[in-house]
């Protein structure tokens, strides 16, 4: 291959690699591979003279979606020149002071305030020219204020970000691969999550005013904080303090201890007209460099891999090697994502690799120095058997999928889907636990959870299960027997359905199940719903009429109570017997629970106690009662109210 076709090929892999990033947040090449390859393009096109009009060299990337509003930016949002040599960085501070802040690994936006109220929020898009809007997510983020106190037309730019501890909180039962592409996903839905949008935060880090008040970039940050941004944190440097201060400055930004994912720091020039006068490519601005840090490569010896099934059928493969120690810790794993990435490596077992951390922080290998080639990927999933399949992602990346809607590992991610604190709120159980308790053959669907109080020695025998887990996996379990229809349509993983339009839909049919699976019968347009996409309107109907998913959700309908406020009390023509009475309640009765049955009772003028005295008129007894509670009848003479005859006791109610 001459080096015009090396150039050609570059280009092609490099424009993918970016549409990869910035339009599908789902990246298949490292950084520091993305890094290696666009220093060989740069450098073969200056030494070949050859540039198409399409490198990544000298063109910002990413594509838009077309299911989002697109919007011109008024300035093109460049990138900045990179660097990881830090003597390149001191030469390009020279004599100037210059502000060093994080270069922070979120997702770029810019938002829009007029007359003193925030307005618009727009990503960086297609070559940074047109971006998509995204206010009916963005004014959910942390750090975006609604009002400012000043009333001029400007504009912010900065990065919408996961923290660590909220991506590690957003990534429970989930498999999402890095707080980037989860803070882009949210950002770019068409439905927004509100419960997911209030963990990201919005930083700023750039000011555009008419008029350009600011003459320096602190007196920019100033105002920003001011007028109640969370603002980058940064640092002013002076010339005058010299290399040697320059460097230790430099080596004061630690990514491992910042709680948000960065890869770099970014040097501009505080003077801002200087700035401005230096002009820019049409891929970054001259008046700032960012700083990328050297990844440092540790040598180790590749051992295999493991195989994850996850809730949606994607298997991702994580190599194992040796332990090695870096940066204070020790890795013996990485995750390599795809099939796509696995072979490029050409990986046996017993060869030589290098591995490193990314930004100090992913591990990551980086090199196989042996290249044997022997190792193949298992054939079968680890989790249930079946043959594994090849899929081809949109961007002709290829990866593992098990084809077994009834795999273990994809119905244990979808039960933890369901016992998510975000859905159903089932207190003590996640994938790890739900692997362990269908391995056991004590859970093989949602309904069972239902069940669980009656295999407690079952439960008990298997390792690592205690008998506070179990209480408390029962306790809970119990709880959630009463639900909002939207707790239950998040739970049950329809694709797409997130919390605010499952809120929707809950509203719509005033918490009614039977009125939701009516419409469905009938044809109902879900999309004529407020916050409901056409795209989830067609996943509704899919997920109804699919017969696996229905084996699995349908037998736990029997078990569930749900908040249906479209049912009146019907007069039944008989006297309430509990008006006016003092009630003990203890145990489920007619599918509510203690708190439920207790609201009910009091509407109709009862008066509720949690425990028997005296004063007690009636103890309404349930499946579950709590024999303590019942055993009082016996020292008060309080009467006791089976469930079959509450209902008729209940009268006009």
């Amino acid at each position: 291959m001459n080096k015009v076709e090396r150039i050609k090929e570059l280009v092609e892999v490099l424009n993918n690699a970016n549409v990869e990033y910035y339009r599908d947040d789902n990246p298949s090449m490292s950084d520091k591979e993305y890094d290696a390859l666009m220093d060989e393009l740069a450098s073969l096109e200056k030494e070949t003279g050859v540039l198409f009009e399409n490198t990544p060299t000298k063109n910002v990337g990413g594509k838009n979606s077309d299911a989002l509003e697109k919007v011109q930016h008024t300035k093109p949002m460049l990138s900045a020149k990179k660097t990881k040599n830090i003597d390149e960085l001191w030469s390009f501070v020279g004599e100037k002071d210059v502000v060093l802040s994080w270069k922070l690994d979120g997702h770029t936006l810019v938002l829009r305030y007029s007359g003193g109220e925030f307005k618009q929020a727009i990503t960086r898009g297609e070559h940074g020219l047109v971006g998509e809007d995204v206010t009916h997510t963005a004014k959910f983020l942390r750090g975006i204020p609604k009002k400012v106190s000043c009333l001029e037309d400007f504009e912010v730019r900065g990065e919408s970000v996961l923290s660590w501890i909220d991506f590690d909180l957003l990534n429970r039962n989930k498999d999402m691969s890095h707080p980037r592409n989860t803070a882009a996903a949210y950002v770019r839905s068409a439905v927004p999550d509100r419960g997911a949008l209030s963990h990201i935060d919005f930083i700023a880090f750039e000011l555009m005013l008419p008029g350009d008040k600011e003459k320096t970039k602190t007196q920019q940050l100033d105002f920003l904080s001011m007028n109640g941004f969370n603002v980058v944190s940064h640092r002013l440097f002076e010339a005058v303090a010299g290399e040697a201060s320059f460097k230790a400055n430099v080596n004061r930004f630690a990514p491992e201890e910042y709680p948000y994912p960065a890869d770099g720091i970014i040097v501009e020039y505080q003077d801002l007209e200087y700035g401005r006068s230096l002009g820019s490519t049409a891929h970054h601005e001259n008046r700032m460099i960012a700083f990328k840090w050297a990844d440092d490569s540790y040598e180790t010896v590749f051992r295999g891999v493991v195989l994850q099934t996850t809730r949606t059928g994607l298997v991702s493969i994580v190599a194992r090697f040796d332990p090695v120690l870096i940066d204070g810790s020790y890795v013996k794993k990485a995750d390599m994502h795809s099939l796509s990435t696995f072979e490029k490596y050409s990986l046996g077992v017993g060869d030589k690799i290098t591995v490193y951390k990314a930004n100090m922080i992913i591990p990551q290998i980086d090199e196989n120095l042996t290249r044997s080639g022997t190792f193949e990927i298992p054939k079968y999933c680890p989790c249930c058997g079946s043959p594994l399949e090849i899929h081809l992602s949109s961007g002709g990346i290829k990866n593992l999928y098990c084809p077994n809607e009834n795999c273990i590992a994809r119905n244990a991610q979808k039960i933890a889907r369901y016992c998510d604190s975000e859905a159903m709120n089932v207190d003590g159980i996640n994938a790890t636990v739900l692997e362990k308790l269908m391995s056991y053959g004590i859970l093989t669907c949602y309904a069972d959870l239902y069940k669980l109080a009656e295999k407690r020695e079952d439960i008990l025998n298997i390792p690592g299960m205690g008998n506070g887990t179990y209480e408390r996996i029962v306790e809970s379990v119990k709880k959630s027997r009463h639900c909002k229809l939207s707790s239950f349509l998040v739970g049950i993983s329809i694709p797409g359905m997130g919390r605010n339009a499952a809120k929707a839909i809950d509203e719509y049919f005033e918490g009614s199940w039977e009125r939701f699976v009516q419409a469905i019968e009938e044809k109902f347009a879900f999309f004529h719903i407020g916050g409901i996409t056409q795209g989830l309107h067609r996943n509704i109907y899919k997920w109804y009429e699919n017969e696996n998913e229905r084996r699995l959700w349908q037998p736990l309908i029997k078990e569930l109570n749900f908040n249906d406020r479209s049912k009146k009390a019907a007069p039944s023509g008989g006297p309430c017997a509990f008006a006016g009475k003092n009630i003990c309640i203890t145990g489920i009765i007619n599918g509510m629970d203690e708190a439920t049955m207790g609201e009910v009772l009091k509407l109709i003028g009862a008066n509720v106690s949690n425990s028997v005295d005296s004063t007690i008129d009636y103890i309404l007894v349930g499946d579950r009662a709590n024999p303590a509670i019942v055993s009082q009848s016996f020292v008060w003479g309080t009467k006791i109210v089976p469930e079959s005859k509450v209902a008729a006791m209940m009268g006009a109610v």
